[in-house]
């Protein structure tokens, strides 16, 4: 009898569950929390003279940010900053959208002219200008410094014995800042900077400047106690660079001497030139090159590399949502970001490249030394 009061209890129970369950409304069931969206903003020239860099920047940090999505949520707004009337514009949208993080600015005005009011505003920057003196605790410099790259390869070569330099550069004052640097560091190793030889930005001066330099590398190279060949180095952007090797080219001048530079250097050009340069080779472990000459992007610069990294490694510290203090913390902790571009880190807020050795002979890339 007892179990059978047993059986109906837990009977009447599971009714009683039952009719309480059915009587529960829905908006007794806790919803699902909607994920937190991490709003990033782009600020790149998208108009004016600097457009079509700075549309293809834009593209580029899209696609890193997209290649390093790992379940994170992300909202991705461009906006143009073509000068000081459309980035500011362009900041009072952002500001107005909540937004905690600028990828960009590209140059320094422009990020100078925006420093204090993100300031107030509680946002993150990571500019792509070089120029040290914008960081502060927030404003995360993310430019490279050429100078430092000239430093790198000219050691390279000094520590190699190299004993004869020649500069062929654009005329202008950052140019004999380059003379001068070279200069220093050669007496320092019992090495000299034979000449400098200055261009103006046209064929026929370029031609004449390739043509003395071709002289003096002959005259060394018939020298019975020089042992190495002598060592050109190149500074200038893709346009000049290209009648630069043509020149070359015509002389020969590149088996006659070892032509080096910085990643500039490394251009598509219709005639196979013999490079050294500052670089990686990371690059060539991934597809970005190829994707990218399908947004019409034909040569991936080092400017484009940095780019394509700036977005992939703001998403990679982001990780799963966006908490400032842990945000800055990834990018401060020292740790080097592998990128295609080469591996990098920050110090007071200054991104601090490591620099191989890169040889380009006969259109194949090879590395030479790495910068650790």
């Amino acid at each position: 009898m007892n179990i059978i009061k047993t059986k109906i209890s837990y009977f009447i129970l599971f009714i009683v569950v039952g009719i309480l369950s059915s009587c529960q409304t829905t908006s007794d069931i806790p919803e699902p929390h909607a994920p937190v969206v991490t709003d990033i903003a782009i600020m790149m020239p998208l108009s004016g003279a600097d457009a079509v860099v700075g549309r293809q920047y834009n593209a580029l940090i899209k696609m890193g940010i997209e290649d390093g999505l790992k379940g994170s949520h992300i909202n991705v707004t461009s906006y143009d900053a073509a000068d000081e009337k459309q980035a500011l514009a362009s900041l009072e949208k952002i500001i107005a959208r909540k937004t905690k993080i600028i990828l960009g600015p590209l140059y320094s005005p422009i990020t100078s002219l925006i420093a204090d009011k993100v300031k107030e505003h509680d946002i993150i920057v990571i500019t792509m200008s070089n120029n040290p003196a914008l960081a502060d605790s927030k404003l995360f410099v993310f430019g490279h410094a050429p100078l430092k790259q000239l430093t790198r390869i000219v050691s390279y070569f000094l520590n190699a014995e190299a004993k004869h330099f020649i500069a062929l550069l654009p005329a202008g004052q950052h140019a004999q800042t380059i003379s001068k640097i070279i200069q220093e560091m050669a007496i320092t190793q019992n090495s000299t900077l034979v000449r400098t030889e200055f261009y103006a930005d046209n064929p026929e001066s370029i031609n004449k400047a390739v043509k003395i330099v071709e002289a003096s590398v002959d005259n060394l190279n018939e020298m019975d106690d020089i042992t190495s060949k002598p060592i050109i180095y190149l500074a200038d952007d893709y346009k000049s660079l290209n009648l630069v090797f043509n020149s070359i080219h015509k002389y020969n001048l590149d088996k006659k001497a070892i032509i080096i530079g910085d990643n500039r250097i490394d251009i598509d050009s219709p005639v196979n030139i013999d490079i050294t340069f500052t670089g990686s080779l990371n690059i060539l472990n991934m597809n970005v090159s190829e994707r990218a000459k399908d947004m019409g992007i034909n040569h991936m610069s080092f400017m484009h590399a940095m780019a394509y990294d700036l977005g992939r490694m703001a998403i990679s510290c982001i990780g799963d949502d966006f908490i400032s203090y842990r945000f800055l913390s990834k990018l401060n902790s020292k740790q080097p970001y592998i990128g295609i571009s080469g591996n990098l880190y920050f110090i007071d807020n200054i991104a601090q490249r490591e620099y191989d050795i890169i040889k380009r002979e006969n259109g194949t890339y090879s590395t030479l030394a790495t910068s650790k």
